[in-house]
């Protein structure tokens, strides 16, 4: 994948009538991350430590393997100039990044009409917020009922948490973060914290008018829960093709090929560590284990072909989120309870602290890879936690 990339972020930002900042300020760096991917972090791949400069170009060359870790699915790219990162994406410098062969995986996915569901927020000068699916604002979902279609959805915004339905129309969840579950799972409801993607087969249910929302939830101790958001309008007409016995073809999919995620779960434990998030009372700063981060400076140093246990710990009353380059990861516990999950991530919603306790996840990091050799980053993908602070630095060494 080669991309020519020119900064040409030298104005200021335009708060009059758009519906974000343009940028952070006149004449930001900027450059660009492949969110998911396990690539090469050095040299002019996935290197997020290049900062282009306005007025500057940068020429990236992404090779993607055709053979090892790196499969089909769904990720995404955006711009990661530590400290203007919030303010690019909220300006909606983000889009989907699709590694096409999923149906060579599962089947019955070939002959689905594919599509796209990607959830930007953006800010007005006032406060006011928008939510929008494709940059579109309540957009129609057009099916016929019992007809199957192959939904991406992916929360490409800046910094929202969503747990989002549509009453009366499950989905089947296949994939998380560009990695297939071994079957298709029934849900009602989805959380999508930021960078969170969800593959997911949708069954166009009985003749009628369906709403996509957001279900109302707590995010932060000190707010009341947000009010539930109209996201799209699902419209199902035609004649109908019997929504049970395509329910049932769904759900008896498998997936029979081996899947990495064994190789992780059946991994000795190389090293234990433990990462603290944290932030400053005027919640201007954002730490990782009492540290701000400095590109300069790396946090930590993993042996190649080691698999790793890392405990996060959420000590604030919010949601954070954890959130690696280069690898995914199996979640193992949430806020203390083992979760048995069934595929890889690459990001995942850390659990606000409560009375009880700090917010916990337990995650297996295998960096046996050889192609992610090198220095990248981890940090909340909240990104304005991001931006004020909390991000740390990763080498993987020989």
């Amino acid at each position: 994948m080669r991309i020519t990339f020119r900064n040409d972020l030298a104005t200021p930002p335009d708060l009059g009538n758009s519906f974000g900042p343009v940028c952070v300020g006149i004449g930001t760096p900027s450059n660009m991350h492949f969110h998911g991917l396990s690539v090469s972090p050095q040299g002019s791949s996935d290197n997020v430590f290049v900062h282009v400069q306005p007025g500057e170009q940068f020429e990236y060359e992404v090779r993607i393997p055709a053979a090892g870790r790196q499969g089909p699915g769904s990720f995404w790219y955006h711009p990661h100039a530590h400290g203007s990162v919030n303010g690019q994406i909220l300006g909606g410098m983000s889009g989907a990044l699709i590694i096409d062969g999923s149906e060579e995986l599962l089947s019955i996915l070939a002959d689905m009409p594919e599509r796209f569901l990607l959830l930007k927020h953006a800010k007005f000068a006032d406060g006011r917020e928008l939510v929008s699916i494709n940059g579109q604002l309540n957009p129609l979902v057009e099916m016929t009922p019992g007809e199957m279609q192959f939904w991406r959805l992916a929360n490409i915004g800046a910094s929202n948490f969503y747990k989002i339905g549509i009453a009366g129309m499950p989905l089947y969840v296949v994939a998380t973060d560009g990695h297939m579950l071994s079957r298709p799972r029934k849900t009602t409801e989805l959380f999508l914290g930021p960078g969170e993607r969800i593959d997911a087969i949708a069954i166009g249910p009985s003749a009628g008018i369906y709403q996509l929302k957001t279900i109302p939830f707590r995010n932060e101790a000190w707010r009341s829960e947000e009010p539930s958001i109209q996201l799209a309008v699902v419209s199902s007409t035609g004649p109908a093709r019997g929504v049970t016995s395509v329910e049932e073809v769904v759900l008896e999919q498998r997936i029979r090929d081996s899947r990495w995620i064994d190789q992780v779960r059946g991994a000795p434990i190389a090293q234990r560590r433990t990462l603290r998030y944290s932030r400053t009372s005027d919640r201007k700063v954002f730490l990782i284990n009492d540290q701000v981060t400095d590109e300069a400076r790396t946090d930590q140093t993993v042996r190649l072909g080691d698999t790793e246990e890392w405990t996060i710990l959420n000590m604030d009353q919010q949601y954070h989120s954890f959130h690696i380059h280069q690898t995914p990861f199996l979640v193992t516990h949430v806020g203390g309870t083992a979760w048995p999950d069934d595929s890889l991530r690459d990001t995942f919603s850390v659990p606000p602290a409560t009375s009880e306790g700090p917010g916990m996840i337990k995650v297996v990091i295998p960096f046996t890879d050889p192609v992610i050799r090198g220095r990248f980053v981890y940090h909340c993908h909240a990104v304005d936690h991001e931006d004020k602070g909390m991000m740390g630095v990763i080498e993987v060494r020989d």
